[in-house]
């Protein structure tokens, strides 16, 4: 393949941008997790709408340990999550937060992923799924076009680093906002 056209890539990710912006459906999710792999689960959720306001933000108890690489990198503890609600508890408050939106997620493969890995840890491979069906976009891949970054190796743009995130959920959920907004020229 050739490389792209970097300027029509970056324009159609300011245009998505912009887009996202004015839907008032907009919501923004992020999650941190006890780690990457199969067994990984969601303690820490928080959604944001358009404006950057708060709709959820929570620890989550986990039914598994927190790996010691994921700890590193979000800082949370055993002993936060201890008195955390359990995903169940949390579930049925997600699920209204996402009918019917337009959901947002920096890495939203990822983020999908452990939200329905606790679903089946936490309630059970039977459970209705609601936090699939609504339309989920990706604000990295969106992002990686708009740097322009092209890989020729992968055939694709790099992925780049959420600027300005902490790793927190709530955090990372409102840098995403700031980066969506910077995307479609406006202050963060």
């Amino acid at each position: 393949m050739n490389e792209p056209d970097y300027a029509a890539d970056k324009a159609a990710a300011a245009q998505w941008a912009r887009t996202m912006l004015i839907r008032p459906d907009l919501v923004i999710l992020d999650t941190e997790t006890t780690g990457l792999g199969i067994w990984s689960e969601v303690i820490q959720i928080a959604v944001i709408d358009w404006r950057g306001d708060v709709l959820l933000d929570t620890l989550v108890k986990p039914t598994r340990a927190i790996e010691a690489g994921a700890q590193a990198v979000h800082g949370i503890t055993a002993a936060m999550v201890a008195d955390a609600p359990p995903f169940g508890e949390v579930f049925l408050q997600l699920c209204d937060l996402l009918f019917s939106k337009v959901v947002v997620v920096y890495n939203a493969q990822f983020d999908r992923a452990m939200l329905l890995q606790s679903i089946h840890l936490s309630l059970g491979e039977d459970t209705p799924v609601l936090v699939g069906s609504e339309q989920w976009h990706c604000a990295m891949l969106q992002y990686a076009a708009y740097v322009g970054d092209w890989s020729r190796y992968h055939q694709s743009y790099r992925y780049q680093r959420l600027p300005k995130g902490d790793h927190s959920a709530l955090g990372d959920a409102l840098a995403c906002l700031r980066l969506i907004r910077r995307m479609a020229g406006l202050p963060d």
